[in-house]
C-alpha cells in the first residue's frame, strides 16, 4: 500500500510540472493587419523659368520633370542642370526653376532661399546650413529617415508643427 501511495505521490507531482510548465510557455498570439497608406496627391506650386507658373494637382508617385511638364514645360531660358529631374516631389513643395545666368531673375519671397535642402539625402552637416537646425537635430533629422513628405518630421524629436512650419521653407523631401 505504500508503494502505491508513493507511486500515486510521484504521479501527481509529474502531473502539476507538466502542467506547470505549459503555462511557463509564451502564449503569443501575432495577428497580422494590412495598413493602408493613404496615397496622396502632391499638390505643388511651380514657379520660375517655366511657360505656365501655378499650383498643380499631380498624380501619386510624380516627379519634378512631371510637375514641369505640368507648368507647360521649361521656357528658353531655364536653367534645367540646377534641378533633380528624377526627384519625387512632395505635397505642398514649391517647385522654383531657376533661369540661366543673364536671363531675368527668379521671383521668390525676400528670405526664401531658391533652392530647397532634401531631408531623404542631404547629410547632416548640409542640413545644419538651413537656419534652425543645429548639430543635433540634423542627426536626428537623419536618424529618423526616410520622409514621404516634410509632414513626417513632426516624428522627429525637438520638431514640433511651428517649427516645421519655419522650417519648410528650406526644406524638401
Amino acid at each position: 500500500m505504500a508503494r502505491l501511495g508513493s507511486l500515486a505521490f510521484y504521479a501527481y507531482l509529474a502531473l502539476v510540472a507538466l502542467l506547470g510548465l505549459a503555462r511557463l510557455e509564451p502564449h503569443l498570439t501575432v495577428r497580422f493587419s494590412f495598413v493602408k497608406i493613404e496615397d496622396i496627391q502632391p499638390v505643388i506650386s511651380v514657379v520660375g523659368a517655366v511657360a505656365e507658373p501655378g499650383v498643380y494637382t499631380l498624380p501619386v508617385g510624380a516627379r519634378v520633370a512631371d510637375a514641369l511638364a505640368a507648368a507647360g514645360g521649361a521656357l528658353p531660358g531655364a536653367d534645367l542642370n540646377e534641378l533633380d529631374l528624377a526627384a519625387p516631389v512632395g505635397d505642398g513643395e514649391t517647385l522654383r526653376v531657376p533661369f540661366a545666368t543673364g536671363g531675368p531673375a527668379p521671383t521668390a519671397p525676400l528670405g526664401v532661399p531658391t533652392t530647397r535642402v532634401s531631408v531623404n539625402r542631404a547629410s547632416a552637416a548640409e542640413l545644419e546650413k538651413v537656419p534652425g537646425i543645429g548639430p543635433q537635430l540634423a542627426r536626428r533629422i537623419v536618424a529618423y529617415r526616410p520622409y514621404r513628405s516634410l509632414d513626417e518630421l513632426t516624428r522627429v524629436p525637438g520638431i514640433g508643427p511651428r517649427s516645421l512650419e519655419r522650417l519648410r521653407p528650406y526644406l524638401k523631401p
